[in-house]
């Protein structure tokens, strides 16, 4: 039951990356970098899939390697905070749509953490346990 929640909010988490990553990038904010976002929307699906897909076969360290990429995408959704105030060249209605949205990826990712601590607790006690014996 925790795995299916931990995977419901990894994929908002992932979902949300993805439209800042769209957004930064577009006409819309005026940044205008097309660049990678394709390369980077992949990788980042692939990044969070991987230790879902592990987390689900039971390896024990796949939660641990999933907050690490959770982690990294927080201090994404910090830096879009941080541009968004620091750049005045900005539109205010797309500021604040970027910070709100930062503002709320930093929450979905906090509470991916509140909700994982469960499993990643219940992960070292059964290794501790079969370590015991």
């Amino acid at each position: 039951m925790n795995k299916n929640k931990i995977t419901l909010i990894s994929g908002i988490s992932l979902l949300m990356f993805i439209i800042v990553d769209i957004l930064m990038s577009s006409k819309f904010v005026g940044i205008e970098n097309n660049n990678g976002v394709l390369r980077t929307i992949i990788l980042a699906i692939a990044v969070y899939l991987i230790p879902i897909a592990l987390g689900y076969a039971n390896w024990k360290f796949a939660y641990h390697l999933l907050g690490i990429v959770v982690a990294i995408y927080t201090l994404n959704f910090s830096t879009v905070f941080i541009v968004m105030f620091q750049n005045s060249h900005f539109n205010l209605l797309i500021k604040i749509l970027m910070i709100i949205i930062s503002i709320l990826g930093i929450i979905v990712n906090l509470m991916w953490y509140r909700i994982a601590w469960g499993q990643i607790r219940s992960d070292y006690v059964r290794i501790v346990k079969r370590n015991i014996k």
